[in-house]
């Protein structure tokens, strides 16, 4: 008995060892055309035990007992369960589903087909983005989206890249569209690329109407990672950057500045400043000509991100945590900027009829300035108008013996001029639970708080400045400061019910969306916006061939006067699949055309993006009004109609989408009119509603997408443009606004909403005689001078001769991309340009001098100017003599005006994917990039993207290596 009792034993503990030590099941994963499936997870049924596809469809996964059931998914494919039995390799065969993940559209609180969309959406393409080292989402919206520009002027950490404008501009106030991130109004800038499941971008006044008085310049919905029912990964990506200054300028040394200066001296009839004796020594060498751009720009910068997704989940729910860590460095040892992040995303399910999604967000931005730079750029400001003949130091035996140039010295600065910090934080909850009463009808709540916190401090010791003699000078004194910010918290709370149902055998499908939410928004100045609003939502597709959507929002907002605080914003979209139609069923069983949609769309949306209490009396601490109460302040309003067509050729190879729209805005907010001052006041403003604008454009987009042998390739490309226009300026067609700012922008019928507002040239006074000959000329002119056009003929050169010159959007925009994929290689660029576009060359960028209204001192010119400007030997020159102090010449004309059209290669890359790395990693990919690297221009100033100035912080090309893997 002992005997048979050991014998069981050993045969338990060796079928034991046996089963722990189980076996390894190979297999490949394609779909039905053969094609393998990348990224497939294989999972263990009854367990977390996973793995994935690698890029040819090839997986590995151990079993630790004699069989085991293992369940493959893939996005866009039906689930597959396999029972393994005795076999070592699988070849499996994943089945489309009817609906992926890609053709499923989140717009309006809800997700309908592509195929039942009857508006203009935008989807962006979020793998291809998370392939690239982006420092922030605005960067990701270059040349991406039709209909969308980015124009990036600098790239300054810690700071927003560049303002995203959808379809125009269309307003006075702040033309940046609505953020909602999984149904919270956030900012762009703070999303992670890599914690992006989706970001589709609402264009027209049907998809954006359900945000009523927020959506009239375009939507930006964003849904993050969630988890995965019964998959454990990590999935986890870091990359490095140097970073090159690109399209610095080039200023003149010292010794073209000493003859520039006495040039420009000698024609004004000044005394000289420089000696051939001090030219020759500048020449030589013997006098040291000093770069100040230069000597800021100390070192190379940097940046670096890291990031970790670790997501799974079981049948009671999923659960995905995302951490993140970015880091820019600046030029010097001390600007730049880290930011740590952590999202949590769960959903929690209860009795299979109750789901909770709770999301939990927070992150911290420190920026690190220097005192003497708080905005990021003044230190480089200050060195472009330092000249090439200024020294850093005095020569002597004395430790950082600075020279001060009228209290100036962009070196000390650095060094001993202190510093500035930034603390941000934001921190976010976001519940939403939802019930369902049957599988078509569910009924959902959004409750979402969100505060934002900032904070910074100073902190400069005491410096004393010598003079030549090593004498006290000046002394940059001790201080430390420290200040709170404004914080504002966000309170949503939203009630909604959605039904989806299939009708007529599935021919039909409606979805049916409705609700109400509230909004708070709390400062710690005191102030307070309360919105509440009222909305719905019908699509409906008949025999998949008609589709049909309904909206309309009422919104209330505290921010305008009593009896004008609501709005009611409606809009109606149809559609026709024309290829469902019977007549098309044999082209359609051919491949020729395998989509073919004609939408059109018309609808009424607002804009409340405006400061609270706009529409009271203002009263300073004399009693005197300052602002006059305007009892009829309200919304902005917008119509828009939009025509577009989306195709699918050649079995789904080809796709081309075209559209054409036209938004008609009125109403337009002015939040600082002028009023007559009627009252002991000397100024007086009041907030109206006024003016009419139009923009209207077209966009056209294009993929072509094939293998040949084992590559496969993709070729996109788009192109589109807007046209702005202000129809109305003041209360009638015939009225012209002149803003109170800037004497440079003028309204009236038939002129862009950003004009540029100068004079027409007509070249440069040759000599005394033909100015003595001219009788419309400015005061005190000089040969070399502009010449401006007598407009009127009153022989008066005034603000009556100034004319419409252009606008600074740009028109024509276009993009193309190549993406290829060979075995374990890949490779992607994206070329994006501007056809046509008018920049100024204001500042030192275009100017010889510093127009800062007092001294107009010559600074340091760029050697683009000295070489191009007029004197005697050259009168048929591109810019006017050189000058200092105060000139004419400085007047918005067409003389500063450039063309700013450009090709950039916004990036390239190259990566390679190993299946499997060791036994934990698993697609591990490697990859090189370069981005905004190479620029072709014909622009006279420094960057294309931007107007010019006296200094900015340098735009980057950016150089980087990256990894990323999966962790099963």
């Amino acid at each position: 008995m002992k005997r048979l009792l050991f014998l069981v034993v050993v045969i338990f503990c060796v079928s034991t060892v046996i089963a722990q030590q189980g076996r390894t099941i190979v297999g490949t994963i394609k779909d039905n055309l053969n094609r393998p499936i990348s990224n497939a997870s294989i999972l263990i049924k009854g367990s977390n035990i996973g793995s994935v596809s690698d890029g040819g469809g090839n997986f590995e996964i151990r079993i630790s007992g004699p069989t085991a059931t293992l369940i493959f998914s893939a996005v866009g494919y039906e689930d597959q369960e396999v029972t393994v039995g005795d076999r070592n390799q699988l070849n499996i065969i994943l089945e489309e589903k009817n609906v992926g993940i890609d053709e499923v559209v989140v717009m309006g609180y809800s997700s309908v087909d592509r195929k039942h969309v009857a508006s203009s959406v935008a989807q962006m393409d979020m793998n291809a983005v998370k392939t690239r080292p982006i420092m922030k989402m605005e960067q990701a919206f270059s040349g991406t989206i039709p209909g969308v520009t980015m124009l990036q002027g600098n790239s300054l950490p810690g700071s927003v890249p560049g303002s995203i404008a959808i379809r125009g501009v269309s307003t006075l106030q702040n033309a940046a569209p609505l953020v909602i991130v999984d149904g919270m109004e956030q900012s762009l800038t703070d999303i992670d690329p890599n914690q992006i499941k989706s970001l589709t971008v609402l264009k027209d006044a049907a998809s954006t109407s359900m945000y009523g008085s927020r959506g009239a310049n375009g939507v930006i919905i964003i849904e993050t990672e969630r988890g995965s029912t019964g998959q454990f990964k990590v999935d986890l990506n870091a990359w490095g950057a140097i970073d090159q200054a690109i399209d610095l300028p080039d200023f003149v040394d010292a010794g073209t500045y000493m003859k520039l200066n006495n040039e420009a001296r000698g024609m004004q009839g000044q005394n000289l400043l420089f000696t051939p004796e001090d030219i020759s020594k500048a020449e030589s060498g013997e006098t040291r000509s000093v770069n100040w751009l230069s000597e800021v720009m100390q070192k190379k910068s940097w940046s670096q991100n890291q990031s970790a997704s670790i997501s799974g989940g079981g049948g009671v729910g999923t659960f995905n945590l995302m951490l993140g860590h970015i880091n820019e460095s600046g030029l010097n040892d001390i600007e730049g900027s880290r930011k740590f992040s952590a999202r949590f995303n769960t959903n929690v399910n209860i009795a299979d009829k109750f789901v909770l999604l709770a999301d939990f967000y927070a992150h911290r931005l420190q920026v690190n300035r220097l005192l003497a730079n708080d905005d990021g750029h003044g230190l480089y400001q200050i060195a472009w108008r330092m000249n090439p003949t200024q020294q850093i130091y005095f020569e002597s035996e004395y430790p950082d013996h600075y020279i001060l140039h009228n209290n100036l010295n962009p070196l000390a600065s650095i060094n001993h001029g202190g510093t500035k910090n930034y603390l941000h934080d934001r921190s976010t909850i976001n519940l939403r639970p939802k019930y369902f009463l049957n599988k078509n009808l569910n009924i959902e709540g959004n409750v979402s708080y969100m505060i934002n916190k900032s904070a910074n401090k100073s902190v400069r010791s005491t410096f004393k400045f010598l003079d030549q003699n090593g004498k006290p000078a000046t002394i940059w004194a001790n201080s430390v400061e420290a200040s709170q910010g404004v914080s504002e918290s966000q309170i949503t709370a939203r009630a909604l019910v959605n039904y989806t149902k299939d009708l007529r055998q599935d021919r039909d499908k409606i979805y049916l969306t409705a609700g109400a939410e509230m909004m708070s928004y709390n400062y710690t100045d005191y102030r307070e916006v309360n919105k509440a609003s009222f909305f719905g939502k019908l699509n409906y597709s008949f025999d998949n061939r008609y589709l049909l959507e309904l909206t309309a929002r009422s919104d209330g907002s505290s921010k305008f006067a009593p009896g004008q605080k609501w709005g009611f914003f409606p809009s109606a979209a149809i559609a026709w699949n024309l290829h469902n139609e019977s007549f098309m069923q044999s082209v359609r069983s051919s491949g020729a055309i395998t989509n073919f949609k004609i939408r059109g769309s018309y609808g009424l949306i607002g804009n409340e993006n405006v400061l609270p209490y706009l529409w009271q009396e203002v009263v300073n601490t004399w009693g005197w009004t300052m602002r006059v109460p305007n009892y009829n302040f309200s919304w902005e309003k917008q119509k828009q109609w939009n025509v577009g067509v989306d195709l699918g050729l050649l079995n789904n190879k080809l796709s081309v989408t075209a559209e054409v729209y036209d938004k008609f805005s009125y109403d337009l907010i002015y939040s600082d009119f002028p009023v007559p001052p009627l009252t002991g006041s000397y100024y007086l403003t009041s907030a109206v509603n006024i003016g009419e604008v139009r923009n209207k454009g077209y966009e056209i987009s294009a993929t072509w997408s094939d293998k040949v042998g084992q590559v496969e390739y993709s070729i996109g490309g788009m192109l589109f443009d807007n046209e702005n226009r202000v129809l109305k300026a003041g209360y009638s067609s015939a009225d012209t606004l002149i803003f109170k700012d800037t004497n440079d922008k003028i309204w009236y019928n038939g002129i862009a909403i950003d004009n540029y507002y100068g004079y027409q040239t007509a070249g440069y006074f040759r000599d005394q005689t033909e100015i003595e000959n001219t009788t419309a000329k400015m005061p005190n002119t000089l040969a070399g001078d502009i010449k401006y056009v007598d407009q009127n003929g009153d022989g008066i050169i005034n603000d009556d001769d100034r004319v419409n010159l252009g606008d600074p959007f740009p028109h024509l925009n276009y993009s193309l991309n190549l993406s290829l994929k060979y075995k374990r290689w890949d490779f992607a660029t994206l070329g994006q340009g501007v056809g046509r576009r008018t920049a100024r060359l204001n500042g030192q960028e275009g100017y010889p001098i510093l127009v800062d209204g007092s001294s107009n001192a010559l600074g340091a010119p760029r050697q683009e100017y000295a070489d191009n400007r007029w004197t005697p030997e050259n009168p048929n020159s591109r810019f006017p003599r050189v000058w200092t102090g105060s000139s004419t010449n400085t007047f918005l004309s067409d003389v500063w005006l450039s063309d700013a059209s450009f090709f950039r290669i916004k990036m390239l890359q190259l990566g390679y994917t190993f299946p499997k790395w060791g036994n934990t990693f698993r697609n591990v990919r490697v990859y090189v990039n370069a981005q905004d690297a190479i620029t072709f221009t014909k622009f006279e100033g420094l960057e294309p993207e931007r107007n010019g100035g006296n200094g900015n912080y340098p735009r980057m090309a950016t150089y980087s290596f990256g990894i990323r893997a999966t962790i099963f």
